[in-house]
């Protein structure tokens, strides 16, 4: 017993001799050289950036709705048409022939028609008559209606406010009823029409807008209002149609144009967050060391989503925190610290 006893002295005397010399190593170690990042949470948006393309609002090709020959192009490609603005004139000599002829019967019929009418009154003819007389009328003022219309539609027309896009038929040409004469686009507003993955399609199912990068315009940067969302995937990648609307008074937005959108899946208001290379690993634990009075101290920390260069700090960091950003890997808990500079936002660091 004597023997075991002396041993367990012994054991604890070599504990408390090493723990002494690991606080004299300790105390004699330099402080270190570090920078820290003061807690201030924020807005954090969880988002994604997908890409788009830009279409015009409408995009139709006028059709001739009669037959004949073009004899003048009443608009230049690249023009801006109100609706009803003239496009392109077809020959309407015969049109307007037939709709002589069909008048002249016309009056002829009605003239007919009051004269039988007042022969009816006094019995001077019979109904009969008088019936085959009026049925004749309504056939050719239908007639005349129509041959009106034929006419009217020589003069082809823009069906809607929008830029003649294409001039496909010219003088000279001849064409037939549903023959395509000219593209037109309405671009004010343009749609930007984005792709979105199944997996996240129930999280923007609510968005009222969103933010539109457009490379082609030096990276210009638009706010586009949502406008449809496809209750089915366009193709068997599980893509699901979004379509946003951008104003585009001055037309320099233009169809086919490539566009970045991001979408704003979730928000929070007052997020802790820290550089990303902060957070260290170990096993499963996740740390970062803060700086409480000139040393460090070890904090486990729960992490949520990464946007960018910045890590989500759900649990274990609060507003007042330093948080070590810079000599963190080369440091131990309880070690003396030297702090160079507390940044209150580490952005200073990670842009020129």
């Amino acid at each position: 017993m004597f023997a075991v006893h002396i041993g367990d002295r012994i054991t604890a005397e070599n504990k408390r001799l090493e723990e002494e010399k690991q606080k004299a190593v300790k105390k004699e170690t330099p402080p270190v050289n570090v920078i820290t990042l003061l807690i201030q949470p924020g807005p954090l948006a969880d988002s994604i950036t997908l890409p788009a393309e830009i279409t015009p609002q409408q995009e139709l090709w006028v059709k001739a709705e009669v037959s004949g020959r073009i004899v003048e192009t009443l608009a230049d490609e690249g023009a801006t048409l109100t609706k009803g603005e003239p496009i392109v004139k077809l020959d309407d000599r015969d049109y307007r022939s037939r709709l002589k002829r069909i008048d002249a019967a016309y009056s002829l019929a009605r003239t007919e028609y009051k004269r039988s009418l007042a022969l009816a009154r006094t019995n001077a003819t019979a109904q009969a008559a008088l019936d085959d007389i009026e049925a004749r009328l309504k056939e050719l003022e239908a007639q005349k209606n129509e041959a009106a219309l034929a006419l009217e539609r020589t003069e082809i027309r823009a069906p809607i406010s929008c830029l003649l896009n294409e001039l496909k038929a010219r003088k000279g040409d001849f064409v037939a009823i549903g023959d395509p004469v000219a593209q037109v686009l309405d671009i004010d507003p343009v749609k930007v029409v984005v792709g979105v993955p199944e997996s996240d399609v129930a999280e923007v199912f609510d968005i009222k807008e969103a933010e539109v990068t457009i490379p082609a315009l030096d990276g210009r940067k638009v706010i586009a209002e949502k406008i449809f969302l496809s209750r089915k995937p366009r193709t068997l990648a599980r893509l699901y149609d979004l379509e946003l609307e951008i104003a585009n008074p001055a037309g320099g937005i233009l169809p086919g144009m490539f566009a970045r959108v991001e979408l704003v899946k979730k928000t929070f208001d007052q997020a802790v967050t820290v550089p990303l290379y902060a957070v260290l690993t170990e096993g499963d634990e996740r740390y970062v060391f803060i700086e409480t009075d000139g040393k460090a101290e070890k904090r486990p920390v729960a992490t949520g989503l990464i946007t960018g260069w910045r890590i989500h700090i759900t649990e274990g960091l609060h507003a007042g925190d330093r948080v070590v950003i810079v000599g963190h890997r080369s440091i131990e808990h309880g070690q003396a610290l030297n702090v160079v500079e507390n940044l209150t936002d580490a952005a200073e660091l990670v842009e020129p």
